[in-house]
């Protein structure tokens, strides 16, 4: 070290450094720095800010703080570091420990509440653990508030936490305050999970279990717990846990038991711990195959984390010895141990759905999930069309068994019955697999998932989301309960099922690629090419797998396309329908849903009812469908009135009842829109037609009143597309819809300056002289008019045909004004005496 006396005159590098400030205390200087540089103790880079943003939490703080109710403050640690210290000291996971930054103490108090004396003890300050609050009502009944996920203000859903101090024999209402969620398997007969210190074994309980909306348009999950024992330490989780330590722990006895598996670090996440990969393999095998298989990439779906533990019983077991000499299997048991450790449900420490990333190429916040493109681009180049299945386990709360979700292909394709080879044989060995709750379909909000992007890219057949069930399974007498001994007999039963399903495919491909051959070559030597094919691609797997041991199969899978279909749908997805998702993807869709929006809103009301009108006219005509409809027309103008957008037809009167409700809130609309209805219709003030059974009361009701039926329109209700065609309904008179159609050529000429501007161009090309034609032109000209005459004359006709439903291009930049003759012309249209 150098002496701070020194002269710095002699040196003459030491003469371009300007001398250290002076500060306060004259023993620290900042030469040494300076001159050998400066290394911080602490690595800034791996420093992540974490805020959790709920209003609804801290308010219910400050309000029982002053009233004396506050029992329980959670942890909420201000970045990783903080985080690390706390649950690696009471964890078995390892951190680099090193000199954190002093944070600011937590107010008003970390743990149980001093100043509050109180027999029961709360805690959640341990890994995976996320109670925020807890607040006393009565003696006997608490209310309990979750985190929210870091650096999100929602996705409030996953729970953990343990209380002790009850007697023998006490019971206690326990109220889960702040649910996001609208939809839970708790109004379908689940349970929360919980632990004992007298049995040890986690297990659905709890009595009086209610699931209902709470005062602060929260959903609010009610039971209560009986004490067993005096001081029974009791825990209560969403789903059963399984925390980052917990799986270190069982990858250090696999390497110890297992001599085909080798353990390697896929990456390191952005909270500073490392993800394991494990690779199971046996024997070296040119014609090998791969299989990838991730979980827990949503931190509160921790029976995906207990599926994958099966899993890796199975290929750690002398069992996969037939399935690892055919194929490299390689596991990554947790996408996501920040959200893990933190006790997060949904997103990791960015405050993002990891799997909704895997479309971006951010390496800083989702370093989790590049790392993972890369292993399946690595595993692609090295194995191509070899890598024949990706597998990402997940849970589910709103629907019930295990199920799977799949790419799409048409009914035609060999992979559509190929990729559902998996799953049908899943439900024929177990009942907890549900085959008709599959959906194979890659919606527009999952294809920045894993399967939807690896499925895009890679073309893999086998790219599958296995959803499992958090609460129950049903089978055909009774329901079930799950708990870790199902779960972990589920994840065996997919490891024995994937080597059954490389053996099928693996002879299907061969029996289909033998009769695609012979049947190629069978279609060169006919003359009806055009018919085999058209054979082909109708139903190619019955004629590739007829008389073969797969006929039933696929015949069986055939018909099974309606049943699922009619079974489940898309929207019933865990990361839809209950709410997770819009948070997430509210601001990249942002702008489209505005566009959306407006153009809903500046679409005609006619528009809009045409589309369903094609194909259920009659059933809106019916006077069930009559009041609905009027309200719907009604909320709409209100709609119309609220943005200052007035209808020509409406009257002053109008617009003030209109522009009166606009002002209203939407229950209060809809409770006045209701009572005006049933009014006008009781006292039959609308014209409308009440039976279509009779074709005579239809055309009746048309002549004598046809404003009921079709109102007079509005200029932008002329606005039709081109799909939107106006579909007579049965018996009404044919003369009537003819003179519809024939109005249809106004949408073209609309203005009568338009039609102006079509007769000079007229004039203009008769004043103008014919071009002169040549003779050999002539001749060329002659011959080709006398093959092309008739092909000629068709085109003009089906465009002559055509003409009137399409919708002139004017319309989708302006709204031309409708000549006043054309109301009186479609009245005498409408009123014309029948043909």
């Amino acid at each position: 070290m150098l002496n701070q006396d020194a002269d710095l005159n002699k040196q003459p590098f030491h003469n371009q450094i300007p001398k250290p400030i002076a500060l306060i205390d004259e023993t620290i200087s900042l030469e040494n720095d300076m001159l050998l540089g400066w290394a911080p103790k602490l690595d800034y880079s791996k420093l992540l800010t974490l805020n959790f943003n709920n209003q609804l939490n801290d308010q219910i703080m400050s309000e029982a703080l002053q009233n004396n109710q506050l029992v329980y403050v959670g942890f909420r640690p201000q970045d990783n570091h903080q985080m690390h210290k706390q649950y690696s000291t009471t964890s078995s996971y390892p951190f680099k420990k090193s000199k954190a930054i002093q944070n600011k103490p937590q107010y008003p108090f970390l743990g149980m509440n001093p100043t509050f004396n109180s027999k029961i003890q709360f805690n959640s300050i341990f890994e995976s653990g996320n109670l925020d609050l807890v607040t006393q009502v009565s003696e006997f009944e608490y209310n309990l508030y979750m985190r929210v996920d870091g650096n999100t203000q929602g996705h409030t859903s996953w729970y953990n936490f343990e209380l002790n101090g009850m007697k023998k024999g006490e019971k206690i209402q326990l109220n889960i305050c702040n649910f996001t969620k609208s939809h839970s398997l708790y109004e379908r007969g689940m349970k929360p999970y919980i632990w004992r210190s007298t049995n040890q074994e986690w297990l659905q309980g709890g009595e009086n279990v209610q699931y209902r909306t709470s005062q602060n348009n929260n959903n609010c999950l009610s039971f209560c717990i009986i004490c067993n024992q005096d001081n029974e330490l009791i825990k209560i989780a969403y789903c059963v846990p399984y925390t980052y330590s917990q799986l270190l722990e069982y990858c250090d006895n696999l390497q110890k038991n297992c001599n085909h598996v080798k353990c390697s670090i896929l990456c390191e996440s952005l909270g500073g711990v490392q993800l394991p990969m494990f690779t199971f393999s046996k024997y070296k095998n040119k014609n090998k195959k791969c299989i990838i298989i991730q979980a827990r990439i949503h931190p509160g779906e921790s029976n995906g984390s207990w599926v994958m533990q099966g899993v890796m019983d199975y290929l750690s077991s002398q069992s996969a010895i037939k399935i690892l000499e055919k194929c490299i299997i390689k596991v990554i048991p947790m996408m996501n141990p920040d959200g893990v450790i933190l006790g997060n449900y949904r997103t990791g420490l960015a405050g993002k759905d990891l799997n909704r990333k895997f479309k971006q190429t951010d390496g800083i916040l989702f370093p989790t999930v590049q790392a993972m493109k890369k292993l399946v681009k690595d595993q692609y180049k090295k194995f191509g069309n070899n890598l024949i299945a990706f597998i990402d386990l997940h849970g589910h709360s709103i629907k019930k068994n295990v199920f799977l979700y799949g790419p799409e292909y048409a009914l035609w394709n060999y992979n559509y019955y190929k990729c559902r080879i998996l799953p049908k044989l899943l439900s024929q060995k177990t009942e907890m697999f549900r085959f008709y709750s599959s959906i194979f379909r890659i919606s527009q909000s999952k294809k920045s998932t894993a399967r939807g992007v690896f499925a895009d890219l890679y073309d893999i057949v086998n790219c599958f989301t296995i959803e499992t069930s958090n609460g129950n399974y049903y089978t055909q007498t009774q329901t079930f309960e799950f708990n870790t001994k199902n779960w972990l007999k589920m994840g065996w039963i997919i490891g024995e099922t994937l080597i059954d399903m490389i053996d099928t495919q693996n002879e299907m491909d061969q029996i289909y690629n033998s009769k695609n051959e012979d049947l190629k070559r069978s279609n060169r030597f006919t003359k009806n090419n055009s018919i085999l094919n058209k054979k082909s691609i109708t139903d190619p797997c019955q004629i590739s797998f007829q008389n073969t041991k797969f006929q039933k199969l696929i015949e069986q899978l055939k018909m099974d396309a309606d049943k699922m279909n009619q079974s489940c749908s898309e929207g019933n997805s865990d990361s839809f329908d209950d709410g997770d998702e819009i948070e997430e993807d509210t601001n990249e869709n942002k702008s489209e849903e505005i566009n959306k929006s407006k153009s809903i809103q500046s679409k005609p009301l006619l528009s809009i009812l045409y589309q369903t009108q094609k194909s259920k006219l009659e059933s809106k005509c019916s006077p069930t469908y009559q009041k609905p409809l009027l309200q719907q027309t009604i909320m709409l103008s209100i709609e119309h009135n609220q943005n200052k957008v007035y209808q020509p037809y409406q009257s002053a009167a109008q617009r003030m009842i209109l522009k009166k409700m606009a002002s209203r809130s939407q229950s209060k609309k809809l409770n006045q829109v209701n009572n005006y209805l049933t009014n006008c219709i009781n006292q039959k003030q609308f014209a409308t037609i009440e039976y279509l059974d009779n074709s005579l009361n239809v055309n009746q009701t048309m002549e004598q009143n046809p404003h009921s039926l079709i109102p007079r329109p509005s200029t932008t209700q002329l606005e039709v597309m081109e799909d939107e065609k106006f579909t007579p309904f049965q018996g009404l008179n044919t003369s009537l819809y003819s003179g519809f159609k024939r109005h249809t050529r106004l949408r073209s000429n609309l203005t009568a300056q338009k039609q102006k501007q079509l007769r000079e161009i007229k004039r203009n090309n008769q004043t103008k002289s014919p071009p002169q034609i040549t003779t050999n032109v002539r001749n060329t000209i002659m011959n080709n008019t006398q093959t092309n005459f008739e092909a000629m004359k068709l085109k003009l006709k089906m465009r002559l045909q055509q003409e009137p439903t399409k919708l002139s291009e004017s319309y989708n930049t302006t709204r031309p004004s409708v000549p006043p003759s054309f109301y009186s012309v479609r009245r005498n249209m409408i009123k014309r005496p029948k043909i």
